[in-house]
């Protein structure tokens, strides 16, 4: 029941921190960095940090930024079900 709440614990501070973590990346898809192609700069397509076709922009990298939210997610569910599951090596059953 504990491993439960830890769980969740960790659930709520993961998708508490993926705001924070999704400004960081926006930063990185800028205009002015990688220049992610498809990127709006705070829903202004016309702003100096939206896509710039003009630029030259690193596609593997911005695919990578794209699929790291996801990627953390996934990391945090499956392990945490994985540990719940599995238990935790300490823990040793007595017969």
């Amino acid at each position: 029941m504990i491993q439960l709440l830890f769980l969740f614990m960790t659930i709520v501070v993961t998708v508490a921190l993926l705001p924070g973590i999704k400004s960081i990346m926006d930063v990185a898809q800028a205009s002015d960095n990688m220049n992610c192609q498809g990127f709006i700069y705070n829903g202004d397509p016309n702003a100096t940090l939206s896509y710039n076709s003009s630029l030259e922009t690193n596609q593997t990298a911005c695919i990578a930024i794209d699929l790291y939210l996801p990627y953390i997610l996934l990391v945090v569910l499956i392990g945490g079900v994985s540990r719940i599951l599995y238990g935790s090596p300490d823990q040793q059953q007595q017969f």
